[in-house]
């Protein structure tokens, strides 16, 4: 992938060399989905900036944003931050859980790589991407001795929002119109809704992967309140095959998250999450990749367990299978589609298109 130098700075002292630099890439995609009544255009392209640095002593530091992302990039819930030196790498924004660092996800399919049917290749995980995604930046620890890598992450508990300037509404959450900051009463849809913002429960997450020539296993926990979370996955490649496989145990969750910016489909809307009358016990899955010079084929499979808690409903499980192919036309260009049917979606949903890496 190519990127272009925006801007060089070098620093040469006496006691070592500092430098800055950053970078600008971005990313690009055209062709139709299939909803499952209707082919749709669907086309986009983003500009991501990746800013890296060094301190005399050695500790780099830097961070990333995509231009559509950057009003929250200056919340810390958008793009990502980083230091890294000899005791690890500190990672503080929009950063997956130590269990998804771990662990990871399946294969994803598609030219939009999984958004036109909701991304359901991704695990729910219950912290970084779960139940938890109000509570702002979340930080992710990573250290990696020899084959083994160990991760800590967690969300500092907050439900409000944080700002650059102290004190403009941070103690209120309110139904507003605008996303500029600080607000005006006439920002407020509704006049009165304002309320004092509480903590909720943090949301923490520990995790270990092994990482072998041939294969790597994960296993990671998770807790938030009264929520628990297992998940042990791995991945093996032989030849030009990869097969991956995840497991994920979940305790007193009552929500899954699902919904890819791209997504066609709509979710079934005969079961309710995030109510007292279910909770997620299970989700399993297995993927497969192909690769053969400038092709590749993956599919993956998934089941999530939903398990009744109230008299009057039956526990029921849905699945999830998508296949797809890639063809790379080299200098940054794939031709790729894919296929996906859900018992979470209405129905069977279908991409096509070229996606593009500057």
């Amino acid at each position: 992938m190519k990127k272009v130098l925006i801007a060089t700075t070098a620093l040469v002292m006496t006691a070592g060399i500092a430098s800055a630099e950053a970078a600008l890439s971005g990313s690009g995609r055209m062709g139709m989905i299939y909803d499952g009544n209707d082919a749709q255009f669907s086309s986009r392209i983003r500009a991501v900036f990746t800013m890296t640095g060094e301190s005399d002593a050695g500790l780099s530091f830097g961070g990333s944003i995509r231009a559509d992302n950057s009003a929250n990039g200056n919340r810390g819930t958008a793009g990502s931050v980083y230091v890294s030196g000899a005791y690890g790498k500190l990672e503080m924004g929009d950063v997956v859980s130590a269990s998804e660092a771990a662990v990871g996800d399946l294969p994803a399919v598609g030219y939009t790589e999984g958004g036109f049917a909701g991304d359901l290749e991704e695990i729910s995980y219950l912290t970084g991407d779960g139940a938890n995604l109000d509570q702002g930046a979340n930080i992710l620890y990573q250290y990696t001795i020899n084959n083994i890598s160990l991760f800590a992450s967690a969300s500092d508990g907050s439900d409000r929002n944080w700002f650059t300037a102290a004190g403009d509404n941070d103690n209120y959450v309110c139904e507003i119109d605008d996303n500029d900051t600080p607000w005006t009463d006439d920002d407020v849809t509704v006049p009165g809704s304002c309320t004092v913002a509480e903590d909720d429960d943090l949301a923490w997450s520990l995790a270990a992967q092994y990482e072998a020539e041939n294969f790597t296993a994960g296993l990671g926990y998770a807790k938030q309140g009264d929520a628990e979370e297992w998940t042990l996955g791995g991945k093996a490649t032989f030849n030009n095959f990869a097969v991956s496989g995840i497991y994920a145990d979940y305790s007193d969750r009552n929500s899954i998250g699902f919904g890819g910016d791209d997504v066609t489909g709509q979710l079934v809307d005969d079961l309710t999450l995030s109510s007292d009358n279910f909770e997620l016990d299970k989700t399993y899955g297995l993927g497969v990749e192909y690769q053969m010079d400038a092709l590749r084929l993956a599919g993956f499979w998934r089941r999530d367990e939903i398990e009744a808690v109230a008299a009057g409903y039956d526990d029921q499980d849905f699945d999830s299978f998508g296949i797809g192919a890639d063809y790379d036309l080299g200098g940054g260009a794939v031709l790729a589609g894919g296929i996906v049917d859900s018992d979470w979606l209405n129905d069977t949903v279908a991409d096509f298109g070229v996606r593009f890496k500057f």
